[in-house]
């Protein structure tokens, strides 16, 4: 429980990429997050190994990687993590058209590909819903 007498929202992040890293971490747990980071498919593998992660969504940006990879790499954390089924994942594209530039799909369950556009907040929104919070800051 926070100070407030919530319960803290952990996300499981898995980022390979420094520079997008650390501001991500930055802004995630400024919007009161509890945020367990992993550096890549291996070391997030090794994280939850045995079931030790609890995660109440898993966030997964590989770059270089398709959002088909990445999803399967997210469906594996949540597998060997102690998430149930529901625990959403959220693989935020590498690759990706302009036409579905900006948008969300929801592949199944649980499952969410964000394509990033424009919009500052896109990423704040869809975490903020799927997590039943009330928008962001």
């Amino acid at each position: 429980m926070s100070a407030n007498g919530e319960n803290r929202v952990t996300i499981f992040l898995v980022e390979e990429d420094d520079e997008t890293r650390r501001p991500l971490v930055r802004n995630l747990r400024g919007d009161g997050y509890h945020v367990i980071i992993a550096l890549d498919e291996e070391d997030a593998l090794e994280r939850v190994g045995g079931g030790g992660v609890s995660a109440d969504l898993v966030l997964v940006n590989l770059v270089g990687k398709s959002a088909e990879e990445a999803l399967v790499t997210g469906r594996r954390i949540r597998v060997h993590a102690k998430c149930d089924g529901h625990t959403p994942v959220v693989i935020v594209a590498d690759k990706y058209g302009e036409d579905v530039e900006g948008t969300e799909a929801n592949v199944g369950g649980n499952d969410w590909v964000l394509y990033l556009g424009e919009e500052p907040n896109q990423l704040r929104n869809l975490l903020a819903r799927l997590l039943h919070r009330n928008g962001g800051r």
